[in-house]
């Protein structure tokens, strides 16, 4: 007795099998990219930094830094909230301490009245990425010693380099530092490979 589903597969041909079983593995293929996307967060990131983009690429530009680098550490420092708090007392965007924010501010000619001027997002990516790019200064061609030194400080990062030519993730001591540096270069890794799917995407409709 021949089945219902082999006298459907005898009623197509070749052709149409193929083409069923294509449709089929990109379903899987696109649902599996898209919950790979929400699990690791890059979905969310690719739109939300939208908010805050011509801030960052202005901020990014005139000090050098590389927008997706930043956006990363937004990524993982507050989650793109501009009234993000840390248990630390860290604010805003780029979870910036107070007191790192007062000693550096006069160095770009701006002024913090109170920890809330850290909130808003133009004040907060200035701070941010201008701390960064003296960091980067400090620590040139170690992505791992800048990450290191934006959380947890230059002087004990420079401590656990110990003189190496470039800091190691083992090298940390400090547990949220490691996480912080981890999350941080695994985000800054997604972004890249968007920004390279939107470019191919942008080729391929002719913009």
């Amino acid at each position: 007795m021949v089945s219902v589903y082999e006298r459907e597969l005898r009623r197509t041909t070749p052709a149409e099998r193929t083409k069923r079983l294509l449709m089929g593995w990109g379903i899987v293929f696109f649902v599996t990219l898209a919950l790979l996307l929400i699990y690791s967060g890059t979905a969310w990131v690719w739109f939300r930094p939208v908010l805050h983009k011509p801030i960052i690429n202005k901020y990014a530009g005139e000090y050098k830094c590389d927008p997706l680098w930043v956006m990363a550490i937004i990524k993982v420092e507050s989650g793109f909230l501009p009234r993000a708090r840390s248990v630390r007392g860290a604010v805003g965007l780029m979870q910036l301490l107070p007191s790192t924010a007062r000693d550096i501010a006069p160095e770009i000619g701006l002024q913090i009245q109170n920890d809330n001027d850290l909130q808003d997002p133009d004040i907060n990516l200035h701070l941010g990425v201008y701390y960064l790019s003296k960091l980067e200064q400090m620590f040139p061609d170690d992505e791992i010693a800048v990450l290191a030194a934006y959380n947890a400080g230059p002087g004990i990062t420079t401590e656990w380099r110990r003189g190496k030519p470039v800091l190691e993730t083992g090298d940390i001591a400090y547990p949220e530092t490691k996480r912080f540096v981890k999350n941080a270069e695994r985000t800054y890794g997604f972004l890249k490979m968007v920004q390279g799917w939107k470019y191919l995407f942008g080729i391929a409709h002719g913009r």
